[in-house]
């Protein structure tokens, strides 16, 4: 019984683990950014550097705000962790050429009566550096983040007063206050982040914004993933638009954002896939050995068990007891040794697992 117990706890908690562990591995991985880009489908060839936008306001088509709450309303909408919109304008500050990106920090979407979706720029990039402190959205003077590189350029620091002109053509000048000081290590340190709001009323684009950058809990692709959706059955196309795949939720935020296009950001789903598949064959791996372990332990016990009873098994025979008898006397015992000490080590299991998990 305490073969069979330990083994059935070692199996409910890493087969739990698996399910929570993997889930929660894919959360903490959202913390790369992004992993599904959003833009005008009929949009010109963009001047991008480093995924910033860098044509004038004038130039390229734009996607509407008013829209951005049916992504939480798609079959996957449980899976969007989080979203943003932006909109880059070229500007110069104090001489220095650099881009203003407008943005949400914070943002509370209210997706029907009873549901509001909390999202921003804090939940979409988890894991960059601000030294002060996040701007807010309903500042009377709009705050801003600064680049570290840009901020040591001009010399400034958290809660100093920042000018920005739009050379987008406007020419423009925006009042800002530099709330905190980012750093992320890449083109983000040489530009200045402000709310998206602001950002639409100095450019007169009020509603609308350039991209949107999507982070969702993903399945790692696999073949059918990739598959020819003009080849597939109407099972078979079911069968892939209610699996998580990165290219399904791809296709289902396509269907809710008129004449936008949806594309994956395969240099970070296939690393998260990589690790999440790590991961979830390492805990199998866990799990099976502890069943081989616990079915080693029980069949060894039984064995010795019926070298000592073998007085026993003679006597029962020797009083006319035939070999089905003796076997469902022992059939028996191991079925109520199974049953007691399996429900016992599923218990044990739950509440293994729930120390485990922290």
């Amino acid at each position: 019984m305490l073969a069979v117990l330990l083994g059935t706890a070692a199996m409910t908690a890493v087969a739990s683990l698996e399910v929570s562990v993997v889930d929660r591995v894919g959360r903490e991985l959202r913390s790369f950014g992004a992993n599904i880009t959003v833009t005008p489908a009929a949009d010109g060839l963009p001047v991008s550097i480093g995924g910033v936008d860098y044509r004038p306001v004038s130039a390229g088509e734009y996607l509407e705000q008013d829209r951005l709450t049916s992504l939480k309303k798609i079959f996957w909408r449980h899976n969007i962790v989080s979203f943003a919109p932006f909109l880059y304008v070229p500007a110069s500050i104090r001489g220095t050429e650099t881009v203003l990106i407008g943005t949400w920090f914070e943002k509370k979407l209210k997706i029907d009566e009873e549901e509001v979706f909390s999202t921003g720029l804090d939940r979409l990039h988890p894991a960059w550096a601000v030294e002060g402190a996040w701007p807010r959205e309903d500042a009377q003077l709009p705050e801003c983040l600064l680049g570290r590189r840009l901020a040591r350029e001009l010399g400034l620091g958290a809660g100093e007063p920042l000018e920005v002109e739009l050379t987008g053509g406007s020419g423009a000048i925006v009042l800002m206050n530099v709330a905190g000081i980012l750093e992320t290590g890449g083109p983000e340190d040489g530009q200045v982040f402000a709310p998206l709001a602001s950002v639409q009323f100095a450019t007169g684009l009020e509603g609308k914004f350039r991209r949107l950058e999507i982070s969702a809990l993903t399945k790692p692709e696999d073949e059918f993933a990739g598959v020819d959706l003009e080849t597939l059955s109407a099972e078979e196309f079911d069968r892939w638009y209610c699996t998580p795949y990165v290219s399904s939720i791809a296709y289902q935020i396509e269907e809710v954002l008129p004449g936008a296009k949806a594309r994956p950001v395969y240099r970070i789903t296939e690393t998260e896939g990589r690790i999440l598949g790590q991961v979830d064959a390492l805990l199998w791996v866990l799990a099976v050995a502890a069943l081989v372990t616990a079915i080693l332990a029980v069949s060894s016990t039984a064995m010795a068990t019926l070298l000592e009873r073998r007085p026993e098994i003679g006597l029962m025979k020797a009083v006319g007891a035939g070999q089905v008898h003796v076997a469902k006397i022992f059939l028996l015992e191991a079925m109520l040794s199974g049953l007691g000490a399996g429900l016992l080590g599923f218990f044990a299991g739950a509440l293994l697992v729930a120390f485990l998990g922290r």
